[in-house]
């Protein structure tokens, strides 16, 4: 069944789903309980949640770990989580009301569980933690792209004395590439693999140049430019916002097919135009590169913000031997239809200079502009309309002056369709400053990250 006790029903104060589920083994009573990242509402339309709210996982677990210690008195408490172990993504902290990767503190401050099992974050765990009282916690979770699976190894034994089951824990991240895929599977759906790969297979158009998607960590990028341009075209908006959603993806001059879509935009995002004004728009980006640009001192800084340890040296990623960006690169929002400069010297909230519009009119932080932006990002993911442009979460709505239907990667794929030939250019309509630091940052910083 769909787990997810903290998806709740606004007209019955009951869960929308089933709860949790009782499994019996042998005698042995195990109870999953089903939670969900609270953080729905922040990126997804309503239209997909309608008649729901989301409570706080730590609030929800408790709750329903009573119930089920008290009706169903299990041997074995496991949770099963659609959210991820670090609660400080996105600069959260600790006590962050509804915090959306809670499932450490659910397991550090809510007693009873034994499992959990985790996702969202894709990040691979495998790890003991304690509880309040004291006991150990299993927190196992995979990564992406199924390419790992996460085994919890479980010994019950019965203690004669204490008249309770005890149990033994162990886990495992196993690789799936070590394993021959299920042939009667395979069998089964082989049809739809073919049909898929023959769409996925057939051309829709030419680039004139290649495009990458790391060129857009560093500044202004063809890239991030052509869905500047189609949003632009798509909605006749003032201006477009996007970010990079591939940190390293290329898309090569020549036939375009349609599984390149899937590296020039990666996720199932709608396409909104919402309202806003000229000091919002300045906000919003001050906030974007306050997360994306570090404040340099001189050429020698880097350009990017990194993470960074005690004693200021970059922390490396152990999964792909690279250093660490404080920020998720699907953050990095540019802008087009407006001219500006970012000045990497200055602190955060004081590095974007608006020149005007790229046309030719006069930028006014007073006036009201149409802006074109994804749906992830135009209900609040991100914090960019939030903690950057000011806009009360529950106000975002009545921002939205109309949505495509569709996902956006639909009609990037029919404008291409449309054009036959795209000609790939950058536009040049923004440029960091100290021009000489950026050079240097950028050189610097790419070739820690890509060997470039």
């Amino acid at each position: 069944p769909w787990l997810a006790a903290n998806a709740v029903n606004k007209e019955t104060g009951d869960p929308y789903f089933q709860p949790y589920s009782m499994i019996e083994k042998d005698g042995i009573k195990i109870a999953v309980l089903g939670l969900i990242t609270p953080h729905i509402p922040h990126w997804l339309p309503e239209k997909i949640w309608e008649g729901m709210y989301f409570e706080d996982m730590i609030e929800s677990a408790q709750k329903w770990v009573d119930v089920i210690t008290e009706k169903e008195n299990p041997n074995l408490l496991v949770g099963l989580f659609h959210a991820g172990v670090d609660y400080t993504y996105n600069n959260a902290s600790e006590d962050k009301y509804k915090n959306e990767n809670a499932s450490l503190l659910v397991a550090r401050q809510v007693e009873g569980f034994d499992i959990i099992f985790v996702g969202h974050d894709h990040l691979g765990w495998n790890k003991f933690v304690h509880d309040k009282s004291g006991k150990d916690v299993l927190i196992l979770g995979t990564k992406g792209y199924a390419s790992t699976a996460a085994e919890a190894l479980v010994e019950m034994n019965f203690n004669t004395e204490s008249g309770k089951w005890e149990s033994t824990l162990s886990g495992n991240i196993i690789e799936t590439k070590d394993y021959k895929p299920d042939e009667e599977f395979m069998n089964k759906f082989n049809y739809a693999y073919r049909q898929t790969k023959d769409y996925v297979s057939r051309p829709i158009g030419k680039f004139s140049k290649t495009i990458s998607s790391n060129d857009a960590l560093f500044g202004d990028a063809a890239f991030s430019d052509l869905i500047h341009s189609i949003q632009l075209e798509l909605t006749g908006a003032d201006i477009s916002f996007t970010a990079p959603l591939s940190i390293n993806s290329e898309i090569k001059e020549g036939e375009v097919y349609v599984r390149d879509m899937f590296n020039l935009y990666k996720y199932e995002n709608l396409l909104y135009t919402i309202a806003l004004s000229g000091k919002e728009i300045k906000d919003y980006l001050e906030y974007s590169y306050s997360i994306w640009f570090n404040e340099m001192k001189n050429q020698n800084d880097h350009l990017l913000l990194f993470e960074k340890d005690d004693n200021g040296d970059l922390i490396w990623s152990e999964r792909s031997n690279t250093p660490m960006l404080k920020n998720r690169y699907y953050n990095f929002d540019t802008a087009e239809g407006i001219d500006y400069i970012v000045d990497v010297s200055k602190p955060v909230g004081e590095r974007i200079t608006i020149e005007g519009f790229s046309a030719g009119r006069v930028f006014d932080e007073n006036n009201i502009y149409t802006v074109a932006v994804n749906s992830y990002r135009g209900n609040g993911g991100g914090n960019h309309l939030t903690n950057g442009a000011g806009i009360e979460h529950n106000k975002l709505n009545e921002r939205i002056i109309n949505s495509t239907e569709k996902d956006l990667r639909y009609y990037l794929m029919k404008w291409i369709e449309n054009k036959g030939t795209v000609l790939i250019e950058k536009s040049n309509n923004w440029k960091v400053v100290p021009e000489d630091w950026h050079k240097a940052g950028k050189e610097r910083d790419k070739k820690i990250l890509f060997g470039e």
